[in-house]
């Protein structure tokens, strides 16, 4: 296991940091990538899920399999209870090969109704707002505007940043690494909250409904969970600068398989209306003590809800994804 600093510090100036486990093969024919906290306030179900993994399926590795578990890519949001970073990067929008990322058409209409400039008050006209904007847009056009990713308004939800993070450059940085090399075969699991019905999970990709991928996916994996973006009546957006992607560049000589698994918290407006709170608090502060502390704790139910029924859920979800994934590897992840 090894610990990589990043600059930014915790609550209580602490040093951050991203862990990385190996368990496995020195030399992988098979890699697993296990990843979590790239959002940093959904790593509590990310780092909960990859403790499960080493608590009850490290030892089953065939010979020449690797899995290396990075454990809270985005530090900062982890410990600050944010889901960016400490520059206000969204972190699955800065995974770009050029900045700035592509231009968001539809946000700059919105922006004053997602980043409204002042303090957090009891009045709040996000709702009517919101109704009216799904009205004028659609709802596809209206997702896709918001959620896309956005380049242009630093202080905004969805922003990728005008460089490389330094969280991704650690990544990068560790995939990088000459023992990785002889890996052929590359299957990365991005861990989420948020998206989709609550207590069950998507298992996104971004690969059509009849390809070879999101084929073996449905093999691999439960395929009532198996969700490609590109299907027919996807709601889901398209979005740029995402870890899967860095991914697949870092391998680009493997054959890559990637995935986003989302596990469903509460509605998609009470999650846009959290983070919207929060990011307002975060750069103008609130009304009152008791408001912020209320928005950070409503921000933090959005991602990882207190229900204990909720939480067994989700571990009773994580053992069945992985007793799954052992079986593939057991198969060599045949095609």
């Amino acid at each position: 296991m090894s610990s990589h600093a990043i600059t930014a510090r915790g609550l209580q100036d602490e040093q951050l940091a991203i862990d990385a486990a190996r368990v496995g093969s020195e030399h992988p024919q098979t890699l697993v990538l296990l990843t979590s906290g790239v959002h940093g306030v959904e790593g509590f179900v990310g780092s909960a899920l990859q403790q499960l993994w080493l608590a009850h399926y490290a030892h089953e590795l065939p010979r020449g399999v690797c899995v290396l578990l990075l454990h809270a890519v985005n530090p900062f949001g982890f410990a600050h209870g944010r889901r960016v970073n400490e520059n206000n990067v969204d972190l699955n929008r800065n995974a770009l090969t050029q900045f700035p990322g592509p231009q968001n058409v539809g946000y700059p209409s919105l922006n004053r109704w997602l980043n409204p400039s002042s303090r957090v008050s009891m009045f709040d006209d996000f709702m009517l707002r919101g109704i009216w904007h799904r009205l004028r847009l659609g709802k596809p056009a209206l997702q896709q505007a918001v959620a896309g990713g956005q380049y242009n308004f630093p202080q905004g939800l969805f922003y990728g940043g005008d460089r490389t993070q330094e969280s991704l450059s650690i990544i990068a940085g560790l995939l990088a690494d000459p023992w990785l090399l002889d890996a052929h075969t590359v299957l990365h699991i991005d861990l989420h909250t948020g998206l989709g019905v609550r207590g069950s999970y998507e298992m996104l990709l971004d690969y059509a409904p009849h390809s070879a991928e999101f084929a073996a996916f449905t093999r691999w994996f439960d395929p009532a969970h198996v969700v490609s973006d590109h299907a027919e009546g996807a709601t889901n957006y398209v979005a740029h600068g995402m870890v899967t992607q860095l991914i697949e560049r870092s391998f680009a000589t493997a054959h890559t398989y990637s995935t986003v698994i989302d596990f469903g918290t509460t509605t998609p407006t009470r999650v846009l209306k959290a983070l919207r709170a929060e990011n307002r608090l975060h750069h103008y502060g609130a009304s009152n003590p008791q408001r912020a502390a209320r928005i950070r704790a409503e921000l933090l139910e959005a991602f990882y809800p207190s229900d204990g029924a909720w939480r067994d859920t989700i571990i009773a979800h994580g053992h069945d994804i992985f007793m799954r994934l052992a079986a593939t590897l057991k198969n060599s992840l045949k095609l």
